[in-house]
């Protein structure tokens, strides 16, 4: 029997969908336990958004600065799985030690650096790892299976914070630690069950070094920062406020995740959107149909109204960014998906950044601000994207 993994069939775009599960949620126990662990070495809790935003702008500079460094390998003609694997577990050991570092301030900030440093491991490179071998058609379909896990990981964010809840944060961090372990393991593999099939490098002009392609480009990271930017404000802050405007605080556990159930529902309708239509026009309509989605959870007056907008937007959201990764591979192709995909996850990590900056400087005077931002965000992204020409 065949050994080999093709990735055409999906299937190892599904494992790499556990690696983003696994990456997601140990990034969920982090967040869940970092107070309690800056409480144990005397940080006052004053110091945690920013410590917060500190890992936020780590991770912009290392998927940026990773991806371009799984290029230059690929250039080579090398494999790329073991140096990820490499960092995966640099990164896993990292993650481990930080209960143990808790009660040492510098040591645990050293390690919270390394560990979210090396984890850039886990988040644009494998997109690469499925550019490299799959059909650059095929790239919004195998990306939104990927992106799964991401959705699942969300989804149970809610219900961990519940089950963990004074749990010995040892345990959660071993747990975590090992998944990323498992996960660098499943990169080599997903790698080497390939066909051999030598790295296509491209002449030494290639259409994205073209100044016009260029420029679309920057206004494409643009756009994804201020889509990206009002999904933060709205999921991390507006929906919190809405759900228990309408329904008892007790149920936030169950409501929070329908969006997520709608992102995880977009992953698998976008694949047929951009076939049949294009990635700039789903783009558009998605931003369009989202930002209708945004203001009608704003306005909602009932449960019922406020679940399906939220739904919607979760659609839309996972429409947006599936096509997102799949523009940035296809137009990074065949030098520079590393480096594209890279700029794509570390402008969601500025939008994460953003939204940790004006959440901390915000107060309830600003609570009317905050419920119409994303709208009018990705309402600013659907005016540059149908201002944009598609070179």
């Amino acid at each position: 029997m065949n050994p080999a993994l093709p990735i055409c069939d999906g299937r190892a775009a599904w494992l790499l969908a556990g690696v983003e599960l696994f990456f997601s949620l140990s990034w969920v126990v982090y967040i869940l336990f970092l107070p309690e662990l800056l409480a144990r070495g005397g940080v006052d809790k004053r110091y945690l958004p920013w410590l917060l935003a500190a890992d936020q702008l780590l991770f912009a500079l290392a998927d940026w600065s990773v991806g371009v460094a799984v290029d230059r390998a690929r250039a080579a003609l090398r494999r790329i799985g073991p140096l990820l694997a490499l960092l995966a577990t640099v990164s896993a050991v990292a993650l481990l030690l930080l209960p143990w570092l808790a009660a040492t301030p510098p040591l645990f900030l050293l390690a919270t650096a390394l560990w979210v440093a090396t984890s850039a491991a886990l988040r644009a490179p494998p997109y690469v790892l499925l550019s490299r071998y799959a059909a650059r058609a095929a790239m919004p379909r195998l990306a939104g299976i990927q992106l799964l896990g991401l959705a699942a990981a969300a989804a149970l964010a809610p219900y961990l914070a519940i089950v963990l809840k004074g749990v010995d944060p040892a345990w959660p961090f071993v747990l975590s630690a090992l998944a990323v372990g498992g996960s660098a393991l499943a990169l080599v593999w997903v790698e080497r069950a390939q066909p051999a099939t030598p790295v296509v490098v491209a002449a030494p002009t290639v259409p994205s070094a073209d100044p016009a392609r260029r420029a679309v480009w920057w206004q494409l990271l643009l756009i994804a920062l201020l889509l990206a930017f009002g999904q933060q404000v709205h999921t991390a802050i507006n929906s919190v406020a809405q759900f228990k405007r309408l329904a008892d605080p007790a149920l936030l556990p169950w409501l929070m995740p329908v969006f997520w159930v709608g992102f995880s529902a977009g992953l698998l309708l976008v694949d047929r959107l951009v076939r049949a239509r294009g990635a700039l026009p789903v783009l558009q309509l998605a931003s369009v149909a989202g930002a209708l989605a945004l203001s009608a959870a704003a306005m909602a007056g009932g449960l019922p109204l406020l679940l399906s907008s939220q739904f919607a937007a979760g659609v839309f959201w996972g429409c947006i960014l599936c096509a997102s990764i799949g523009v940035a591979c296809e137009r990074g192709y065949p030098r520079q998906t590393g480096r594209n995909t890279g700029a794509l996850m570390a402008t969601l990590a500025v939008a994460a950044l953003s939204r940790l900056g004006l959440a901390a400087a915000g107060g309830a005077e600003l609570a009317a601000l905050f419920e119409w931002l994303p709208v009018a965000l990705w309402g600013a992204a659907v005016v540059l994207l149908l201002r944009l020409r598609w070179t």
